[in-house]
């Protein structure tokens, strides 16, 4: 596996269109009780393409553009606040599924996936602070939510996410409750650039 980066890759918002290559990447990228059905995600690009962002190395020849390949992928929705104003909302088990509540300041990815082809190469990490950042500078809400496998954990951090604790909720499924699944949070801040 080279570490050198591909060539001709670029960043752009996930389409309804990118629904059959994004559900071929999940499967790819996670166990069958983890992924995303096929339904999911068409929801979440339907709803929501503005939270989904794919990484793609176009296909060159010469001067013509032959085709675009999905490398890597950020699934997001909005989901619902906690009752408690003093309190954060997290994923859950049932915002997992077809959830998006547009009013909600909490974005949670869902699945974070490069192919296998391309990993070690920090185009996860490249990927993410993409995201960040268009998130941030387009206010699209206060802070991103995502559950991490424990080992994960330190990737996360590394990226400016706090762990918080455990995630209660999808350790009471027997498929998610196998690992160890940490909360973690990332407030979201406008960069402000001097003119």
């Amino acid at each position: 596996m080279s570490s050198t980066l591909p060539l001709h890759m670029y960043i752009r918002p996930l389409i309804l269109e990118d629904a059959h290559d994004v559900s071929e990447l999940e499967s790819r990228g996670f166990p069958p009780e983890e992924r995303a059905s096929s339904e999911t995600i068409a929801f979440r690009l339907t709803v929501c393409p503005e939270l989904c962002s794919g990484l793609f190395i176009r296909e060159v020849e010469g001067q013509e553009v032959k085709g675009e390949t999905l490398i890597g992928h950020i699934l997001g929705t909005k989901i619902p606040g906690a009752n408690d104003s003093n309190r954060q909302a997290f994923i859950t088990l049932e915002s997992m599924g077809k959830v998006h509540d547009e009013a909600s300041s909490t974005v949670a990815i869902h699945s974070v996936v490069i192919s296998p082809e391309h990993q070690k190469k920090n185009l996860a990490t490249l990927l993410l602070t993409d995201y960040i950042q268009k998130l941030s500078n387009q206010e699209v809400g206060q802070r991103i939510v995502i559950i991490a496998h424990e080992p994960l954990v330190p990737f996360y951090e590394r990226i400016g996410f706090q762990a918080v604790g455990e995630n209660e909720s999808v350790k009471k499924d027997p498929a998610f409750g196998k690992a160890k699944w940490c909360d973690m949070v990332r407030e979201l801040v406008k960069e402000e650039y001097e003119s």
